[in-house]
C-alpha cells in the first residue's frame, strides 16, 4: 500500500507543475535568440571585414603590371564587394593615373558597417570596415629599386635612381 500511495502524491505533482515547461522556455528563448542572433551577427561582422581586405589585395593584385588602369582595379574590387551585396564602398587608387614609371600601386577600400550589417545595426552604427593594400609594381627593376627606397626610408621615388651595386661575394663566416 504505502507504494500506491506515493505513486498517488506523485501524480498529484506533476499536475501542480503543468505549465512550468512553458514558463521556463519563455524565460529562456530570449536569452537563447540573443545569443543565436549576436552570433551571426558577428560573423557577418568577420566576414565583412575579411572581404574589404580580399577586395584591396585583389584590386592592388590586378593592376600591379604594366598596362593596368586605375578602372580596372575598381572593378576588379567592385566585383569582389558586389558578391556579398556591400553598399556605400568607396575606393581610392594611388597613384591615379598609373604610369610606366610607377613603383608601387595603393587601393584603398572602405565602407561602413551600418548599410552592410542584417540584424543589429544600431549598434555599429560608428563602425567603418577600411583596409589598404600596398604593392610594388612588376616594372622594370631600377623603379623597383626606387619604390623599395622610397618605402624603407620614406623618400621621393621619383628622385635619381639608385645604382645598384654588387659588393661581391659574402664573407665566409667560417673564416677558411
Amino acid at each position: 500500500m504505502p507504494h500506491a500511495k506515493r505513486l498517488q502524491q506523485k501524480v498529484e505533482m506533476s499536475k501542480l507543475r503543468k505549465g512550468s515547461h512553458c514558463v521556463e522556455f519563455a524565460i529562456v528563448l530570449p536569452i537563447m535568440l540573443l545569443l543565436f542572433l549576436s552570433g551571426i551577427e558577428f560573423a557577418r561582422i568577420n566576414l565583412l571585414r575579411h572581404l574589404a581586405e580580399n577586395a584591396s589585395y585583389e584590386a592592388a593584385r590586378h593592376v600591379i603590371v604594366p598596362g593596368a588602369t586605375v578602372e580596372e582595379a575598381k572593378a576588379k574590387a567592385n566585383a569582389i564587394l558586389s558578391v556579398m551585396g556591400v553598399t556605400g564602398a568607396s575606393l581610392t587608387v594611388s597613384p591615379d593615373p598609373m604610369l610606366e614609371t610607377t613603383g608601387t600601386v595603393s587601393v584603398k577600400v572602405t565602407f561602413p558597417a551600418e548599410k552592410n550589417l542584417w540584424m543589429v545595426p544600431m549598434f555599429s552604427k560608428n563602425l567603418i570596415f577600411q583596409s589598404e593594400t600596398t604593392l610594388l609594381t612588376e616594372r622594370t627593376a631600377m623603379q623597383q629599386v626606387r619604390a623599395i627606397n622610397a618605402i624603407t626610408s620614406g623618400s621621393d621615388p621619383t628622385l635619381a635612381p639608385v645604382p645598384l651595386s654588387n659588393p661581391g661575394p659574402p664573407p665566409d663566416p667560417f673564416g677558411l
